[in-house]
């Protein structure tokens, strides 16, 4: 939706809180006096919290242009062309490095099932890119990012477009064993999705491309903030809504929005936090590991920390990293703030990547 959709009240309500920005840029200030943190971390960190509270979701979305345009943009700015590729079910992948690359990561990018990938985060898994260019010398190393639809489009739309995004990356004649998924906040998940689609098949829906038998294991899958109790408010959002980028209510409002149009028998697919005891039983032969990782000042902390849990049962290669003073997305803000060195959450994620299995 654009600017130009939305009423003569939103126009206004939106300009209004533009016109209040430079105010809360300037009052980040003052707080940088109390938090660890780089100046640039803490006015962007403030910027987001505040454009992404008290707006509705045509607002929210009248931002961006859409993925494309966005992938387009940040591609001219780092002086190169933008590969774009159509994959069918309304869903593209945008290119960091060669399609011919023995090893793919596959990002799957969050934004509430609100808004498409931004600047920022292409950024992020640009450099995630090149450090393992540097650590896997004799492998070429490629991200393809999933472009999917957006809300008004719910649950199975974007899962049956992940599905499709893998069966073309196998078509490539990508090993599963080298093929690597990575989502943050609703990028994870909808990668959860898949990993219980697998497991337990949506009829409706094109089969899982992943194996159940242990005969195709892809190499990992890493999940950043991932948001599993999507309408729900765990102890943690009380605790940290204070101090997180995104606010309890603003999670909690996409995330019913989200789930008001998916029939009560397939909620469990979204909300991993009601799903049947043993649901994930038998991933061990679909994935060989998992990393999660949450920060100690989030409000999704308590969830990710559920998640490792319920996971760990049936997987004895799950780990998790809980970064103290971390927010949502922690390691992938970095970039929207123009810090130039990697935090080490980024570095931990750049390590486990490229470890040999």
């Amino acid at each position: 939706m654009t600017q130009s959709q939305l009423s003569t009240q939103e126009r206004l309500h939106l300009l209004t809180k533009l016109a209040g920005l430079p105010m809360v840029m300037l009052c980040s200030l003052f707080t940088s006096l109390f938090k660890q943190k780089p100046l640039k971390r803490i006015i962007f960190d403030a910027s987001v919290r505040y454009m992404t509270s008290g707006i509705s979701i045509p607002q929210m979305q009248s931002f961006s242009e859409g993925g494309v345009a966005t992938f387009r943009q940040w591609s001219k700015q780092m002086r190169f062309e933008p590969h774009i590729e159509e994959i069918g079910k309304d869903a593209r992948l945008f290119w960091l490095g060669p399609k011919s690359a023995d090893q793919v990561v596959l990002y799957v990018p969050g934004g509430g099932f609100m808004a498409p990938v931004t600047d920022y985060m292409i950024t992020f898994f640009d450099r995630i890119r090149q450090a393992l260019m540097d650590k896997m010398h004799s492998k070429g190393v490629a991200v393809a990012i999933l472009d999917y639809s957006l809300y008004p489009q719910t649950f199975p739309t974007q899962l049956v477009q992940l599905t499709r995004a893998i069966e073309y990356l196998f078509s490539l004649g990508i090993k599963p064993t080298n093929l690597q998924l990575v989502g943050d906040s609703a990028g994870a998940n909808l990668i959860l999705q898949l990993l219980s689609h697998t497991l337990h098949p949506v009829l409706e829906i094109p089969p899982s491309p992943l194996r159940v038998d242990g005969t195709g294991q892809i190499r990992g899958v890493c999940l950043i903030s991932p948001w599993v109790a999507i309408n729900e408010a765990s102890p943690s959002h009380f605790e940290n809504d204070p101090y997180d980028v995104v606010s309890s209510r603003s999670l909690l409002h996409w995330g019913s929005a989200y789930l008001a149009e998916v029939p009560g028998f397939l909620q469990h697919y979204v909300k991993v936090n009601g799903t049947p005891k043993n649901w994930f039983e038998g991933i061990d032969k679909v994935v060989t590991r998992i990393l999660i990782t949450v920060g100690g000042n989030e409000v999704l902390r308590d969830d990710g920390v559920r998640l490792n849990a319920m996971l760990a049962k049936a997987h004895p290669e799950v780990r998790i990293d809980v970064q103290a003073g971390g927010v949502h997305d922690d390691p992938i803000l970095d970039s929207g703030a123009k810090i130039e060195s990697l935090s080490y959450v980024a570095q931990l994620m750049i390590a486990w990547f490229a470890a040999e299995h």
